[in-house]
């Protein structure tokens, strides 16, 4: 086989594993899409359950709100006596 021969066949092996690597992707991005497509939907219907009833705080805040609590009654869920800390 001739050089040019070789270059050819490089060539088109290149270009079959570019094929196949852009078809991994549109996969990936058509993948990305639909998960943005059914978080776009969540947020329509959390909004609209918010408008809805508005005196309804959304969950993610409610549940921040419980943490931070808890984190608040730290020294006293502890029975620390407030004083300094000796190790």
């Amino acid at each position: 086989m001739s050089e040019i021969e070789e270059v050819q066949e490089q060539m088109k092996a290149d270009m079959e594993a570019i094929k196949e690597q852009m078809t991994i992707m549109m996969k990936a991005m058509m993948s990305m899409r639909k998960m943005m497509e059914v978080n776009a939907a969540t947020v329509v219907v959390a909004s609209t359950i918010t408008e809805l009833d508005p005196t309804h705080p959304p969950s993610f805040n409610q549940v921040y709100h419980l943490a931070s609590d808890k984190v608040g009654q730290g020294s006293k869920a502890l029975g620390s006596t407030g004083g300094p800390h000796f190790v």
